[in-house]
């Protein structure tokens, strides 16, 4: 097993975070450029040691919690979104490996604790999974695999059949290594234009079946194989109940970044056009005071979810949607509070040089990912707590 000459305290990562910050700020418009994270950013998030956040510490990692997941992810953000995303997304995946079975854990951590891991769980609706001795054969094209240019292996999720053809398909990820695809450049968009979320092209590739997990009984039940070389509280923990919190964290820090330069720079050092400082605005005053009361209300509504996440125990179908209604809420008070934020900031902040533009199209892009839909969640919420009939969708 790999060592950790140095285990990282909560404390610590978080304030390595917080230092990291203010480099990624500087390579901000790098990203924009490039479309993907630029390595000397990746470099650093692995120089800092926080990539090993929620490795076991059987592998070298530092096996902390989902509190430091957020708030290191919070902090980098505050940097830059698409940092943040890729950062926080880095955690998630390592995390997510330590589910897999101990043999597929071996294959990427063995010789490199510090490994970097993509997802992508949409493929396209003509890509085939055979089912044959000793694994599977996947063909197709997977979308949106965030951070899959600085990444070295591919989680990849689809409906598989079984060795007996009459059963039905089971939801299962795949571990593939990064040299078995092709990616393919597609990621031209407005928003979180740094996070290379390309797409994933298969031809013909076999992933043994040590190499697969099944999705259901680790989401419904908590149960994986990789519980039984991994047996802290921290690997127990269901994917619905808190996935979301890796992207919702960066959402969160990055209106936290765009508020600092707002309050400081565009409130705190500007005038109006009749010469008088903004900051002696009474309607900027109270603006200010909103925006500060809608971030500090995600911030308790984010944490008092992450102490049920943390609980210990296997959650109730009822729990985990309670739980990602609180995420889809904070996601929305975010985008209200960045709203404000650039519609009072004044013809300058359109600027393609200034920062709060960028932040505004990151936010109102992160908060369209699909784990932040209200409608959806919330009708499920609704029908729970009314006490109608509801089927189990994650």
């Amino acid at each position: 097993m790999n060592k950790m000459l140095n285990k990282l305290t909560h404390e610590e990562a978080i304030e390595r975070a917080r230092e990291l910050s203010v480099m990624i700020r500087s390579r901000s418009q790098e990203g924009e450029s490039l479309r993907h994270q630029p390595q000397e950013n990746i470099d650093d998030f692995i120089a800092s040691g926080l990539v090993r956040s929620l490795v076991p510490s059987r592998w070298g990692g530092h096996e902390l919690d989902w509190k430091t997941l957020a708030g290191s992810a919070i902090e980098v953000s505050k940097g830059d979104a698409s940092a943040g995303w890729c950062y926080s997304l880095l955690l998630l995946h390592s995390w997510m490996l330590a589910f897999f079975p101990n043999d597929a854990q071996k294959d990427v951590w063995k010789d490199n604790p510090d490994a970097c891991l993509a997802t992508s769980i949409n493929p396209s609706p003509n890509s085939e999974i055979l089912k044959e001795k000793g694994g599977y054969r996947l063909t197709g094209k997977w979308g949106f695999s965030s951070g899959i240019n600085h990444c070295d292996w591919v989680m990849i999720s689809a409906a598989a059949p079984q060795e007996d053809s009459q059963k039905e398909k089971k939801m299962l990820y795949f571990l593939v290594p990064k040299s078995e695809l092709r990616v393919i450049d597609v990621w031209h968009v407005v928003g979180m234009r740094g996070t290379g979320s390309n797409l994933l092209e298969l031809t013909d590739v076999f992933v043994p079946e040590y190499r697969t997990m099944e999705l259901n009984p680790w989401n419904l039940h908590g149960i994986s194989p990789g519980m039984e070389q991994n047996k802290t509280s921290l690997y127990r923990i269901q994917l619905s109940a808190v996935m979301p919190v890796t992207l919702l964290s960066v959402i969160l820090g990055a209106t936290k970044g765009a508020y600092d330069i707002w309050r400081d720079m565009v409130i705190g050092k500007n005038k109006s056009r009749k010469g008088e400082p903004v900051a002696n605005l009474t309607h900027q005053q109270i603006r200010l005071a909103k925006v500060a009361a809608k971030l500090e209300a995600v911030d308790a509504l984010l944490h008092k979810s992450l102490e049920l996440v943390e609980s210990g125990r296997v959650l109730d179908y009822k729990e985990r949607v309670s739980l990602r209604r609180n995420y889809c809420y904070c996601a929305e008070l975010c985008t209200e509070a960045m709203e404000t934020i650039y519609t009072s900031s004044g013809a300058a902040a359109s600027a393609e040089s200034h920062p709060l533009q960028q932040f505004w199209r990151d936010i109102h892009a992160g908060a369209q990912h699909t784990a932040f839909n209200f409608d959806w969640v919330g009708e499920l919420y609704g029908k729970l707590e009314l006490g109608l009939p509801v089927s189990v969708e994650y």
